[in-house]
């Protein structure tokens, strides 16, 4: 009967392949980071383009509805300062 040996690694092959699986392990940590990132920033852009979705929404509605009095009104008193005739405009000093 004949035993057989057991093969045994050289050690120059035995830390190269512990360098082989530590390197990995370190890069497939690091890939899951910026797998984790990379989600995070797709959820946050996820949120802005449903707000610019509804700004949009309410600009095409606005375009939809025309030029209306009201609105005339509300650009000239909000955005220029201007006031009807007889009506007094009050500023409060103390939300500056």
């Amino acid at each position: 009967m004949k035993r057989r040996r057991k093969s045994k690694l050289h050690p120059l092959v035995k830390a190269l392949l512990v360098l082989v699986v530590v390197f990995a392990g370190v890069r497939l940590v690091s890939l899951q980071l910026q797998i984790n990132d990379l989600q995070q920033q797709c959820e946050e852009l996820d949120k802005e383009i449903k707000h610019k979705e509804l700004a949009n929404k309410e600009l095409k509605e606005s375009l939809d509805e025309g030029v209306t009095d009201e609105a005339i009104a509300k650009i000239a008193r909000d955005v220029l300062g201007y006031a009807s005739p007889g009506e007094r405009i009050f500023i409060d000093s103390s939300e500056q």
